[in-house]
C-alpha cells in the first residue's frame, strides 16, 4: 500500500481502531466474565485453570449434585452465583474423599484465596508431597479426625505431639502402642478410653505395678499374675501350664542347673551376672559369689551344681550352706544304709547352729543304733548320754529318747531290730503303703542272693505291715529322721532374688498398617471438608 495516498492511510487508520475497539470489547467481556469468579479471589490469568478444577467438580458431583451443582453450572455459563465458594466446598465434600483432595491440592496450585485455609490443608493431605514437621506442627486442631492424622504423622517422624490427650482418646491402639513403644514419657490415668480394657492395657505397658492382682487377671497376663503369686507365696504349686520362665523359676527352686542357665536373659543385670560366674566355672564353687549362698532358696541348684566338688566352709557366708549339704548327703546315705554316712555328720557334730548339731547328733545315733545288735544295752545307752547332752532338744529328738527308753525296758532278746522299717527301704518315715512296698519291691530285686540284706528289708516290710494293721504310727513310736524335715528337705521355693520387678506388659497389636493410616487420612479429609462447609454455611 501507498502510504502517500490519503485514501490508503484512511483505511489503515479505520482498520487499526476496529481492532482497538475489538480488543476492548473483547476485555470488556473477559472482564465481565472474569467478574463471575471474583468471589474466589483468583488472579485473572488462573481464572481458566479455575474455571476448569470447578468444571471438573461439577462433572464429577454428577446430575444430581442439586442446589450447589446448579448454581456452578450457571457460573460456568457466565452468570453470577453468590456463595460459589461455599457451593464448590459442598460439591468436594460430597466426592471421594481422595478425590476431592486431589481438587483441593489444584485449587492450592492456583491460589484462591478465598478457600486458601482449606486448600493449604488438602493439599497435604492430598499425599502427593510430604509435609514438613515444620507444617505438620503448625496445623490447627479442627476436629478430632483431623488432630489425629496430623498427631500420627509427626509420631510416625518421631516428633512430639500436639495433642496427646485427644491422641490418646481417639486414635487407634495400634497407634497408641507406636507411642508407648517409642518410649515417650506421658501421664496415664487409667480413664483415657472408652474401653475400660484398653485402658487397663495401657496401664499394664506403662505402668503395671498400678494395676491390681484383679485387673492383671482380667487382662490374661499369666506372666505378671505369676510374678506376683511367686513373691507372695515362692513356695506355691506351680502347674505346668504356666509361661516358660514361671516353670524355669519354679525348677531352679527343685535344684534344676539347666533352668538356671535358661533363666539367665531373664534376670536382672546383678543377679545376671552372679549366676554366669557360678556357670562359667562349674568345677570352682570355691570362687562362686558368696551372696549366692546367703540365698536359702538357691541352695537345691547350687547343691547339684557343685555335686563331687568340695567346698571349704571357710567362709562364714558359706558355712550354713555347706552344713544343710552335708547333713542331706549323709541323710541320703543313710536311706542306703552305708556308713559312709558318718564322714559327712563328722564335721556337724559340734556345730554352733543348735538344729544342725541336734540333727548331725540324731542321724549319728541313729547310724550307732543300726549297725549294732539289738540286745546290746551300752548302745542304747550310750545313744541316750549324747542326745540327753544336747543343750536344745526338738520334740522329734524328746520323742527318739523316749523311743530308747522304751527299748531298753524291754528285754535284750525281744526288742526287735533297732532300725526305723520305712529308712530301712529308703523311704520316708512313715510313707504311704504304695511308696513304701513299691520300694521293699525294688530293693528286693536288687539285692537278690544277699541273705542277710534281703532280710533286713523283709523284716522291716513285716514291721510296717503290723504297725498299719494295729493303730499305725500312734501305737508304734520309732525312731524319727530327720529331726527337722523343713529345715533339710524344705518344699522347693522360687529365689525371690530372681523374681523380675513389673515388666511393661508386650505389645498386643500389630504394626500399624498402610490401610489403617489411609483410613485416617480419609477420615481426616472428610472432617476437613465438614469443618469448612460448617464454616462457610451462614
Amino acid at each position: 500500500m501507498d502510504i502517500s495516498d490519503p485514501r490508503a492511510r484512511k483505511a489503515a487508520a479505520l482498520a487499526e481502531e476496529r481492532l482497538r475497539l475489538a480488543r476492548i470489547r473483547e476485555e470488556r467481556e473477559r472482564g465481565r466474565r472474569d467478574s463471575v469468579w471474583q468471589e474466589f479471589g483468583a488472579e485473572s490469568e488462573r481464572i481458566p485453570d479455575l474455571r476448569d478444577t470447578v468444571e471438573a467438580v461439577v462433572a464429577e458431583s454428577g446430575d444430581d449434585a442439586g442446589g450447589p451443582a446448579r448454581g456452578l453450572r450457571a457460573m460456568l455459563e457466565g452468570r453470577m452465583c453468590p456463595g460459589a465458594p461455599g457451593l464448590l466446598l459442598e460439591l468436594l465434600r460430597d466426592l471421594p474423599p481422595g478425590v476431592a483432595a486431589g481438587h483441593l491440592a489444584r485449587l492450592h496450585a492456583i491460589g484462591v484465596p478465598a478457600l486458601a485455609k482449606w486448600t493449604r490443608l488438602g493439599e497435604l493431605l492430598h499425599g502427593q508431597r510430604e509435609p514438613s514437621t515444620e507444617e505438620l506442627q503448625g496445623l490447627p486442631s479442627l476436629d478430632p479426625a483431623f488432630s489425629l492424622w496430623r498427631d500420627g504423622e509427626l509420631l510416625r517422624r518421631g516428633n512430639r505431639l500436639r495433642s496427646l490427650e485427644r491422641f490418646l482418646e481417639n486414635a487407634p491402639l495400634s497407634l497408641v502402642d507406636d507411642l508407648v513403644d517409642r518410649g515417650t514419657a506421658f501421664p496415664l490415668g487409667g480413664q483415657e478410653r472408652l474401653d475400660p480394657q484398653e485402658n487397663l492395657y495401657l496401664l499394664a505397658r506403662r505402668s503395671p505395678e498400678r494395676l491390681t492382682d484383679a485387673q492383671v487377671e482380667s487382662l490374661g497376663w499369666p506372666e505378671e499374675v505369676w510374678r506376683r503369686r511367686l513373691l507372695e507365696d515362692p513356695a506355691c504349686e506351680v502347674p505346668d501350664d504356666v509361661p516358660e520362665p514361671v516353670r524355669d523359676l519354679a525348677a531352679v527352686g527343685g535344684g534344676d542347673p539347666e533352668a538356671l542357665a535358661r533363666l539367665v536373659p531373664t534376670l536382672d543385670e546383678r543377679s545376671r551376672q552372679l549366676v554366669r560366674q557360678v556357670l562359667g566355672e562349674p568345677e570352682r564353687p570355691s570362687v562362686w559369689p558368696r551372696a549366692l549362698f546367703k540365698d536359702a532358696d538357691l541352695w537345691p541348684v547350687l547343691e547339684r551344681l557343685c555335686e563331687g566338688w568340695v567346698l571349704e566352709p571357710s567362709q562364714e557366708a558359706v558355712v550354713p550352706f555347706v552344713a544343710w549339704r552335708d547333713l542331706r548327703s549323709a541323710h541320703r546315705e543313710l536311706l542306703d544304709v552305708r556308713p559312709s554316712a558318718y564322714e559327712y555328720l563328722a564335721p556337724h557334730t559340734s556345730s554352733s547352729e543348735p538344729w544342725v548339731r541336734e540333727e548331725a547328733v540324731a542321724m549319728e545315733v541313729y547310724l550307732d543304733l543300726r549297725f549294732s545288735e539289738s540286745g546290746d544295752s551300752q548302745v542304747l545307752h550310750k545313744a541316750l548320754e549324747r542326745l540327753n547332752a544336747l543343750p536344745e532338744r526338738s520334740a522329734v529328738t524328746e520323742g527318739n529318747i523316749a523311743w530308747i527308753h522304751s527299748r531298753l525296758a524291754m528285754d535284750r532278746n525281744n526288742r526287735g531290730p533297732l532300725f526305723n522299717p520305712y529308712l530301712e527301704l529308703g523311704v520316708a518315715h512313715g510313707s504311704d503303703q504304695r511308696v513304701w512296698r513299691e520300694a521293699w519291691r525294688s530293693l528286693r530285686r536288687l539285692l537278690q542272693g544277699r541273705k542277710q540284706e534281703l532280710s533286713d528289708i523283709n523284716q522291716a516290710r513285716d514291721l510296717i505291715r503290723d504297725i498299719e494293721a494295729t493303730g499305725g504310727l500312734g501305737n508304734h513310736p520309732l525312731y524319727v529322721l530327720p529331726v527337722f524335715p523343713d529345715r533339710l528337705f524344705p518344699r522347693p521355693r522360687v529365689p525371690r532374688r530372681f523374681v523380675a520387678e513389673p515388666r511393661p506388659l508386650a505389645r498386643r497389636s500389630g504394626p500399624v498398617s498402610q490401610e489403617l493410616r489411609e483410613r485416617i487420612r480419609t477420615d481426616a479429609i472428610t472432617a476437613l471438608l465438614n469443618r469448612a462447609v460448617a464454616e462457610r454455611t451462614p
